[in-house]
């Protein structure tokens, strides 16, 4: 019987190991690890998936990631960024959605964002332009601590408003996030308010009037006038009244913010289950003796 040299025989070997693999191969760990950050600013949930390279002595910026090239903004597969609202960046209007995130880091404080409608991209590999949804310019620093490995940071500041941070080696980049919260909230608002039973209706109103007070924003004042308005007709409550007065002091007209805090004292008097003028009862008289020295 004719036999295979023992090179011939130990080639066949390789090659059918490399054509099939064994199945039920140990996974091993990755040296970029895979990781995710999830975070809701005002009512936007917003999820990043990276993976987390290490700095292990490299130069990293100018050399490993070049500059004024697009980069994955971690390794392996390219980073996924996903809004579930509509937002801004930096200004500028992005829908909602899922996207592929891609820098290109510059020498400068200075860098690109990308954020590109074809997602499940290995690096940067099979990126198209064409298929961009944005592009901004984004704030870099340079800070004194070193940062091993890449990590993402998701964080509000401010009512809708927030950021996503970017850390690796010395170069932070942020990235400035902004939703229309104020007009999400009165759209669920108007839509529960439609639903509401009419004994309830007060109710919905007054918390309206209440948030646009409370959002800090003077541009919604008027529209949270209207809302207190319509609570106060549908209801006689020491809380409507006291939302409805606020907002007219925040408007400068205390003569009737007075009236409105008179009336809601009233209310309260007159209802012994009214629990909210019980716990607000001295603030109101404070606010009502500070408001007629202003008239």
């Amino acid at each position: 019987m004719k036999r295979f040299p023992a090179i011939c025989a130990t080639a066949l070997v390789a090659l059918i190991f490399i054509s099939n693999p064994i199945s039920g191969q140990v996974e091993l760990p990755r040296k970029s690890p895979r990781a995710s950050v999830s975070y809701t600013v005002g009512l936007t949930d917003i999820t990043i998936r990276y993976s987390s390279p290490a700095v292990s002595g490299r130069a990293i910026w100018g050399a490993l990631v070049p500059y004024n090239q697009l980069w994955r903004a971690g390794a392996n597969e390219a980073t996924t960024i996903e809004f579930s609202t509509d937002i801004k960046i930096e200004g500028r209007f992005l829908p909602k959605g899922k996207y592929t995130f891609f820098l290109i880091p510059q020498e400068g404080e200075t860098w690109t964002a990308v954020f590109n409608r074809s997602v499940e991209q290995w690096g940067a590999y099979s990126y198209d332009e064409s298929q961009d949804a944005l592009r901004a310019p984004v704030r870099v620093i340079t800070s004194d601590y070193s940062e091993e490995r890449l990590s993402y940071h998701l964080s509000d500041a401010g009512l809708g408003k927030g950021y996503i941070r970017l850390w690796w080696e010395k170069r932070q980049v942020f990235v400035h996030i902004e939703a229309d919260v104020i007009r999400q909230v009165l759209d669920k608002m108007e839509l529960s308010i439609s639903d509401a039973a009419e004994d309830r209706k007060w109710e919905l109103y007054t918390q309206a009037a209440d948030f646009l007070f409370n959002s800090g924003d003077e541009n919604y004042l008027d529209e949270a006038l209207q809302y207190a308005n319509l609570s106060t007709s549908l209801l006689n409550h020491s809380w409507n009244w006291w939302v409805k007065a606020q907002v007219l002091a925040k408007k400068g007209e205390y003569r009737q913010a007075v009236s409105s805090a008179n009336k809601s004292i009233d209310a309260g008097k007159n209802n012994t289950a009214d629990s909210f003028y019980v716990n607000a009862k001295s603030h109101i008289e404070q606010a009502i003796s500070e408001w007629k020295s202003k008239i």
